[in-house]
């Protein structure tokens, strides 16, 4: 993984306040952390339906902002140091006809009808390719992004994922799951590394993104 060049703030760990926790948890076999919470997205729901846009859309476009609003979820671990980034992008899950699955590429925007845009023709240039491909190579190995999963079909309690900690380059993985229709909850599983963040932070990025649904209309 590439040292970045721009876009980004090497933190100075001799002054930063988790110092020493960076350092403790750092070299941990498994240095990352799952939480899965329940989020109330009935409002958002409701919304996305009535204005007629995606939901998938919708909250995929706000747990980019949450993201971004959230400097832990900015904090990547490169080459053994820690880098601050200035935008967050994401790399989403997309499900083909046959059941395999590609990596889409979504950039970080401030405009919703721009990003719903962008992330169609980003779907459809995943599907069109194959798994590994030119763009997997340039941008699924990126790490100023998020790694997002979507499993329509369950409503789960508990998350693991797949791991390759070759490189512990720290990047939140989100998972959303069946949004039940009678009770306006949908489950989300949120994985991060623990030399970067505590529980606090991920508690901070599901207050804001509750935010986000319960106040669609002002962002959407």
């Amino acid at each position: 993984m590439k040292t970045p060049s721009d876009g980004a703030i090497k933190i100075e760990l001799e002054q930063w306040p988790r110092q020493q926790h960076f350092q403790f948890y750092k070299n941990f076999t498994d240095p990352y952390f799952n939480i899965c919470v329940e989020l109330e997205a009935e409002s958002l729901f409701n919304y996305s339906r009535l204005n007629n846009v995606s939901f998938f859309n919708s909250y995929l476009y706000l747990a980019m902002l949450a993201a971004n609003d959230i400097e832990p979820f900015c904090l990547r671990l490169i080459e053994g140091d820690v880098w601050l980034f200035d935008k967050i992008n994401a790399n989403v899950v997309q499900l083909k006809e046959d059941e395999t699955f590609r990596f889409s590429y979504l950039e970080h925007a401030t405009d919703f009808n721009r990003f719903c845009t962008s992330s169609k023709q980003a779907f459809e240039l995943a599907k069109s390719q194959p798994f590994f491909s030119e763009q997997f190579y340039s941008t699924g190995l990126a790490c100023n992004c998020l790694h997002i999963s979507v499993l329509p079909w369950l409503s789960f309690t508990s998350f693991s994922h797949a791991s390759n900690h070759s490189e512990y380059s720290g990047i939140p993985k989100l998972v959303f799951g069946k949004y039940n229709k009678r009770t306006g909850i949908m489950p989300l599983s949120i994985e991060v590394h623990h030399a970067l963040m505590d529980g606090i932070h991920v508690a901070q990025y599901v207050a804001r993104l509750k935010h986000y649904f319960d106040n669609a209309s002002k962002y959407l």
